[in-house]
């Protein structure tokens, strides 16, 4: 049931929303906390709200921690180019999970005390590892942050052990709390600001209608965006959208074969895992659920480079040459493009789509 907030809660909202300065935003984000009443169906709500004051009293500390010049260990990992992934689990269990892809001898203790960082290296791609367990003889405030850290990763392993199956229900009832989707491969609700235009739909939902949405949206004082809505949703997606709702995609690993079946049913992408596994192939699976594929490039009359892009699947010829430097998208020519198997390279345009372990070489002017 969408949370039937007081106006005055809404248009507090509508300030934070539209707030740039992040100290300005966290008073007004405070302000609209306290504006409306605590109970079982403001649960989600009040949660998104205050994982969004907690980032932006973050970002607050490090602004002031960079000013002082301090060298403090910070709860927060820097987002580069380098895909991550969350290991979540039982303590014993996601860190022993860790130790086997990372190649490393993390202690439980140590988790508790910093963030655990690792690499896994498979297809020419290397991976960063993040441990952040779920488990309940952990503190809350810890388990915040290890949310937080899996909040901000290119994609989620749940893994599981011998534990019961109760416990994956509970990890995903844990990132519903979040607003955060762990199951789905697309967001039944997306909303993108606009500066004017109105509301406009894409798509349409069996569930609300134009007007509904509209309605519902013009409480929050947004007069302006697209909205990109699937016929199952309804203005509880909105709602969460409007509060900040991700898809974060997930892997479900177990580590017990005969369980794959039960697993299927609370979450579509489980494979088995055991210390066998190719590494290559473990790879490929993660790279197929995040929807990237490697592209490598090389420079004319010289070998492809070793390590690929790791780009979105649809990725075009001139999106490549944007990644490697401005100039060679500016002054693109043509690029020649090899495939799997194939000795000659083909030359194609800036609009080519490519396909995973290609190699490129880009023309320019």
């Amino acid at each position: 049931m969408v949370t039937n907030l007081p106006e005055k809660a809404k248009a507090k909202w509508a300030e934070a929303t539209v707030a740039r300065d992040p100290a300005k935003k966290l008073q007004l984000l405070r302000e609209f906390y306290s504006s409306f009443p605590k109970h079982k169906g403001t649960e989600k709500l009040e949660m998104s709200i205050k994982r969004q004051m907690a980032s932006l009293e973050e970002e607050l500390e490090r602004i002031k921690t960079r000013r002082k010049g301090s060298s403090r260990l910070e709860w927060a990992i820097k987002k580069g180019e380098i895909t991550q992934l969350a290991i979540v689990g039982t303590l014993h269990t996601s860190i022993s999970f860790f130790n086997l892809l990372a190649r490393s001898d993390i202690k439980s203790h140590e988790t508790l005390m910093r963030p655990i960082l690792g690499v896994f290296e498979g297809l020419d791609v290397q991976f960063q590892l993040i441990v952040a367990p779920f488990d309940r003889g952990i503190s809350e405030e810890k388990l915040e942050r290890f949310m937080s850290l899996s909040r901000n990763t290119d994609g989620i392993l749940i893994v599981l052990g011998h534990e019961p199956l109760d416990y994956v229900k509970d990890v995903i009832d844990w990132f519903e709390l979040h607003n955060i989707d762990i199951r789905s491969d697309h967001p039944k609700v997306e909303i993108i600001s606009t500066p004017s235009g109105g509301i406009r739909m894409v798509g349409s939902s069996d569930f609300c209608s134009k007007k509904d949405i509209v309605d519902f949206l013009s409480g929050y004082k947004i007069r302006n965006a697209i909205i990109k809505i699937t016929r199952d949703s309804n203005l509880d997606d909105v709602e969460s959208a409007l509060f900040g709702r991700i898809l974060k995609k997930a892997i479900l690993i177990s580590l017990r074969r005969d369980r794959i079946n039960e697993l299927k049913a609370l979450i579509p992408n489980v494979i088995f895992f055991d210390s066998s596994i190719n590494k290559d192939v473990f790879a490929s699976y993660i790279l197929e659920r995040l929807g990237l594929i490697r592209v490598y490039t090389k420079g004319v009359g010289e070998e492809p480079e070793r390590r690929p892009l790791i780009m979105k699947k649809g990725v075009k010829a001139i999106d490549i040459a944007e990644n490697v430097h401005k100039d060679l998208a500016r002054f693109f020519q043509y690029a020649k493009v090899w495939r799997k198997d194939e000795l000659d390279g083909v030359r194609v345009g800036k609009s080519f789509e490519l396909k995973d372990g290609d190699v490129i070489e880009i023309r320019a002017l």
